[in-house]
């Protein structure tokens, strides 16, 4: 527990030494075969990685039907920890961080393979988040003065040092051949796969991840909530007060928002004015006709889209548990609430609005949503249908992620 928690922690911190901005690359390649076989067939959509109770991951289908181990849990003679394993957008492949008696390093693997590849990074990476083009992936890893970004080129097998700073979060470009970073307080940049990079007007640092879409660059300036496209026009959305969360789907077309400032309620936006969010709540904002909808008169422990980009599953808090609500136009539907796994209150919620960006909870038809946690006395991942009444117990677990299709 404590070599998970640690690492995620500072993710988030408050203030750390900036690097000069010439970071040499640090690049390492290396790669093993395990003994452990991964054959789940074809590339398709609609299975789970899901974390075990042991501490491995397996894949099953979303009814925890066969299942296929991917890494064996460490043990007390081969100590091991596996990270929150994530599906490429084509679903063809997973990665995770991972820890082993080999040192720390980045997992990957092909599905249908009997093949892992590891990359040696110099610590644990705690998070992960593959470039839409399938090829290149995002790392977080403690360093030496904050977090440290990398960037793995999954074809080249090696790894390339960004930055280093804290907090630090970023976003892919929607071709994958940028990252937009929020680094320090209010540092903002593109950065090439290549390690070019662009510094941009200053951000600010009442918010964590900014996110890249078709429509542009989604961040905070000075209280308000804009959308940069990236030829130096910016267009404000809202305005918001205090540290405000926020999160995209995927075209760019809705944000759904969350503020804790002091600040009026909505306003209805006409001509040149923009509306103001309220605070406390959960909102859905469209970015063409600035309509405000409440999707969550409760503050929520995050946030997350359907690939579909028509529904939002908000995780509401209220008497120390969660309860799911899915937000689509016009209605709100409750589900039987349930406490988060420990370690995602302790390493992933605190930092949705980045892993709103990297991991699926939805199925790919926008149908279903899954997550690790306790449903009155019985802990385990569980599947929930939109229009079941109850959710579905498939696996022990800490960790599940949905794997993305057509």
């Amino acid at each position: 527990m404590g070599g998970r928690i640690i690492p995620i922690l500072a993710f988030a911190l408050a203030a750390g030494a900036c690097t000069d901005g010439n970071v040499e690359p640090a690049t390492t390649t290396s790669s093993l075969t395990t003994t452990t076989t991964v054959t789940v067939g074809d590339p398709a959509p609609g299975l789970l990685a899901v974390v075990d109770d042991a501490g491995a991951i397996v894949v099953m289908l979303p009814d925890g039907t066969e299942r296929r181990t991917v890494t064996d849990a460490g043990t007390d003679q081969n100590p091991a920890i596996y990270m929150q394993p994530v599906w490429s957008p084509d679903g063809s492949s997973l990665a995770w961080g991972q820890t082993t008696g080999t040192g720390f390093g980045l997992g990957l693997t092909r599905l249908g393979s009997d093949l892992i590849t590891t990359l040696t990074t110099p610590n644990l990476p705690f998070y992960t988040y593959w470039s839409p083009d399938n090829r290149h992936l995002g790392l977080l890893h403690n360093g030496t003065s904050g977090v440290q970004f990398q960037i793995a080129d999954t074809e080249e097998e090696t790894t390339s040092l960004i930055d280093e700073n804290a907090p630090l979060y970023f976003s892919w470009s929607p071709d994958g051949d940028r990252v937009v970073t929020h680094a320090g307080p209010s540092g903002v940049e593109t950065v090439g796969v290549e390690g070019d990079r662009e510094t941009l007007e200053p951000t600010s640092p009442t918010y964590l991840a900014p996110q890249w879409t078709n429509r542009g660059v989604f961040h905070v300036v000075d209280d308000q909530l804009v959308v940069e496209d990236g030829q130096g026009g910016r267009e404000v959305l809202a305005e918001v007060t205090g540290a405000t969360m926020f999160v995209s789907n995927a075209s760019g077309t809705r944000l759904a928002v969350q503020s804790t400032g002091d600040g009026p309620g909505p306003v209805t936006a006409a001509l040149e004015e923009v509306p103001t969010t309220p605070t406390g709540v959960v909102v859905v904002l469209d970015t063409a006709t600035a309509a405000v909808d409440v999707a969550s008169e409760q503050p929520a422990v995050g946030f997350f889209w359907s690939p579909d980009g028509e529904r939002l599953l908000v995780l509401a808090t209220g008497d120390g548990r969660v309860e799911p609500l899915v937000w689509e136009t016009g209605t709100v539907r409750t589900y039987p609430a349930y406490i988060p796994h420990p370690t995602l209150l302790q390493t992933t919620f605190p930092f949705f609005p980045q892993y709103a960006q990297s991991v699926s909870f939805w199925s790919p038809d926008s149908s279903t949503f899954a997550y690790a946690g306790a449903v009155g006395d019985e802990a385990g991942v569980w599947v929930q249908d939109v229009e079941a009444d109850e959710p579905v117990r498939v696996s022990d677990g800490s960790w599940v992620a949905w794997s993305p299709g057509p």
